[in-house]
């Protein structure tokens, strides 16, 4: 009964210090951090935790609503981020095009210019 507490505090102030985003990045380290824990306070009564897994972890509905609301807005962020990236490279595009047609034109009118003086 004892180890069973330990080992709950330990996952629990382990847990507290992270995110939950990173709690679901991060499961096997959390994982050995729990068991370096418990085998450092175990270790004077003669026992060694050999492992433990975190195997779901399931936050309450509110909890959950609003990851997916955050998510849902970093995709929304990320979305327009690409839409904006894409309008100004089209922007370059066409100043480019339309700079790269001027060149032409100049080009153009100052070899007529120079045929025209050399008749």
């Amino acid at each position: 009964m004892a180890l069973t507490l330990l080992a709950q505090t330990t996952m629990r102030s382990e847990l507290g210090k992270l995110s939950l985003d990173k709690t679901f990045e991060e499961r096997e380290m959390l994982n050995a951090r729990i068991v370096d824990s418990i085998n450092e306070a175990a270790a004077a009564w003669g026992m060694q935790c050999l492992r433990y897994e975190i195997r779901d972890i399931n936050p309450p509905a509110n909890v959950r609503k609003a990851m997916e609301l955050q998510a849902e807005a970093e995709r929304r962020k990320r979305a327009q981020i690409l839409d904006s990236e894409g309008e100004k490279e089209s922007e370059i595009n066409v100043a480019e095009g339309q700079k790269r047609s001027k060149i032409l034109n100049s080009e153009a009118l100052q070899l007529e210019a120079d045929q025209s003086s050399t008749r």
